[in-house]
C-alpha cells in the first residue's frame, strides 16, 4: 500500500479493506493466493480493531512487502489497549476466530504497544500462499 489506509468504526470497513489491498498488492506482481492471505489476515485484524474500538476512525492499516524476508507485512494500528487473543469459539458463534485464521496464515504475528494504542502486526509468507478456492 502507499502508506496508511484510515479505516472507520463501520460494518463495511473490512470489505472497503478487501477491495482496496487486493488492488494494491496486484501491484507487487505477488502470486494470487500470497495477496488472498495478506487480504484474509488484514481483513480479520481490521474486523477486530472495528469490534473491540469505539472511535470514528478506529485503526490504522499498513501493509508492506517485505523482500528481505519473502513475505507481506499486514500491521493493523488502534487506540485501544486491549490485549488480542485467541480463543476458542463455539460450534454456534458467528465469532471468534479471526486471530486463529492469522495464526494459521501467518508464519508469525505479534502486539506493539504505543502511546496511542497498540499495533497487531502479522507476517504472511509468500511461500505457504495457497490459492482460495
Amino acid at each position: 500500500m502507499r502508506g496508511a489506509l484510515m479505516v472507520r468504526h463501520e460494518a463495511a470497513s473490512a470489505a472497503i479493506v478487501r477491495r482496496q489491498l487486493a488492488r494494491d498488492l496486484a501491484s507487487y506482481d505477488l502470486p494470487a493466493g500470497a495477496i488472498d492471505d495478506a487480504v484474509l489476515v488484514a481483513s480479520e485484524l481490521v474486523g477486530n480493531a472495528v469490534l473491540h474500538t469505539s472511535s470514528a476512525d478506529c485503526a490504522t492499516l499498513d501493509v508492506s512487502w517485505d523482500v528481505d524476508t519473502s513475505g507481506v507485512r499486514v500491521c493493523v494500528g488502534d487506540p485501544s489497549d486491549q490485549e488480542p487473543e485467541p480463543r476458542i469459539a463455539g460450534e454456534d458463534e458467528p465469532g471468534g476466530r479471526g486471530l486463529k485464521i492469522v495464526d494459521a496464515i501467518s508464519d508469525e504475528w505479534g502486539v506493539e504497544r504505543g502511546d496511542r494504542g497498540k499495533t497487531v502486526w502479522a507476517h504472511v509468507p509468500i511461500h505457504r500462499a495457497v490459492p482460495v478456492r
